[in-house]
């Protein structure tokens, strides 16, 4: 767990986090590229002497994540990926302090340019978001992980949707993952307990039709029959009372 001052220093990194995130939505539109999205987050990271937090984690080549469609994690910002009216696409980062390498992690889902709140993708996206904040209200001291789990899988589960079963959320501070781990399904009064202080990141992940995921062997993770999946993401502290987003 870390310290006051440690979590004070991840308050002021997710202020550079957020301003990431609104750059991003600003350019966001039809023949946007997803290389000048990853190079607008190393742009503004060099400009406030923090670190893009994901670059050469586990060997990971670019500044963050940019996961189209039937991709639901990992998705690599490559040159060739040219965003087009009707992609949903998933965009997750973190920060890394400099001088003592604490980690923020957050993510979010859009679609580019279509606002049509009664389509599917649209659908899918406000039920990712409502499960994110099930599993908030469920993240305080003393209740157990699995508690939070079996939050998220209730509300997925009642939208019509499915949790990809084999991706989690997890601890973070001085390591991007570190322990626990969250599940997005589980049986409520189980797992480890939550306490005051520790710091975790939050990430339902779902699809339209499948709890499966295939993997192509080098950073994308598909849904498994090629439907389309959202991730929501916050990196929370857990207090005495309701727990306070950081990012």
């Amino acid at each position: 767990m870390l310290n006051k001052k440690e979590v004070q220093i991840m308050r002021e990194n997710a202020k550079i986090h957020k301003l990431v995130f609104e750059e991003i939505r600003k350019v966001l539109k039809d023949g946007t590229t997803a290389a000048e999205v990853d190079n607008l987050c190393w742009e503004i990271a060099k400009k406030h002497w923090v670190l893009c937090g994901f670059k050469w984690v586990y060997w990971f080549p670019n500044n963050l994540c940019v996961s189209v469609n039937d991709v639901v994690v990992h998705g690599r910002p490559r040159k060739d990926i040219i965003f087009s009216t009707w992609d949903l696409v998933t965009f997750d980062f973190g920060i890394k302090d400099k001088k003592v390498w604490i980690n923020t992690d957050a993510a979010f889902s859009t679609i580019i340019w279509w606002r049509d709140k009664n389509h599917l993708w649209a659908k899918l996206i406000e039920a990712n978001k409502k499960a994110l904040y099930a599993w908030i209200r469920q993240a305080k001291a003393w209740n157990r992980v699995w508690d939070i789990s079996a939050a998220i899988e209730k509300e997925v589960v009642g939208a019509g949707f499915k949790v990809l079963k084999d991706l989690t959320g997890h601890g973070i501070g001085y390591w991007l993952h570190e322990k626990p781990y969250i599940p997005n399904y589980g049986k409520a009064w189980t797992g480890p307990k939550l306490k005051e202080g520790m710091t975790i990141a939050i990430e339902p992940i779902l699809a339209v039709s499948t709890e499966k995921i295939a993997d192509d062997n080098d950073w994308e993770i598909y849904t498994s029959d090629w439907c389309l999946g959202s991730q929501y993401e916050h990196t929370i502290l857990i207090t005495d009372g309701e727990a306070e987003i950081i990012i």
